[in-house]
């Protein structure tokens, strides 16, 4: 990919590069690059589009607009390509709509899903999503997300949040406890009572 924002005269700053990138097969049997760019943003490169309508080379550069500081790209029950992005707390994504090849050059407004929030979890003290992950088997997509925690007398701390991807979107969230040995100031692990569960389900807003 090239180091700078097309449409624009600027160079990257220097030291700033594109980042997580990822290489899926779209649902056109293309491999397509998911990358965040030098702006914070999730762009979508495919280095043969097979077709010369976007530039001369047949070449696809485009900017999802979702902002992102962690990138997954998973791939749902029906074969389509979900691409997710986490700022801070706020995690988007889009779907990819499967087309025709000839309908393509009608580009992001028909070929990809508004974008849609993930309403997470409540989650006591989270500071931000740290990592996102997807897996993908005969029952579908799932997603998992470290969410960071900073709580009073607690200190810092991470839980995994995880979800079954559905039709519409994820599902209920189930959150894992807190993990990791408990630091300076942190409660040792307390260990369950018979009966009681070991993780907690929160469903989204």
């Amino acid at each position: 990919m090239q180091n700078s924002i097309p449409g624009t005269q600027k160079n990257t700053p220097q030291g700033i590069t594109w980042q997580q990138t990822v290489v899926m097969r779209n649902a056109q049997g293309q491999e397509e690059a998911f990358s965040i760019g030098p702006d914070g943003s999730v762009w979508s490169f495919i280095a043969d589009s097979g077709d010369s309508r976007f530039d001369a080379t047949g070449q696809r550069l485009e900017n999802l607009g979702l902002a992102a500081d962690f990138l997954t790209v998973g791939r749902n029950v029906a074969g389509a390509l979900v691409v997710i992005a986490a700022k801070g707390l706020h995690t988007q994504y889009r779907t990819e709509t499967p087309l025709e090849g000839l309908t393509l050059a009608d580009g992001l407004r028909k070929r990809w899903s508004p974008a849609q929030s993930i309403h997470l979890p409540t989650i006591g003290g989270a500071t931000g999503v740290r990592r996102l992950y997807t897996q993908t088997d005969f029952s579908g997509m799932r997603i998992a997300m470290i969410v960071d925690t900073e709580q009073p007398g607690v200190g810092a701390s991470y839980v995994m949040a995880c979800s079954q991807w559905g039709e519409a979107g994820p599902g209920p969230f189930i959150v894992l406890p807190p993990l990791g040995t408990p630091g300076a100031g942190q409660p040792g692990k307390t260990t369950a009572t018979p009966g009681q569960p070991l993780f907690r389900v929160a469903h989204s807003a």
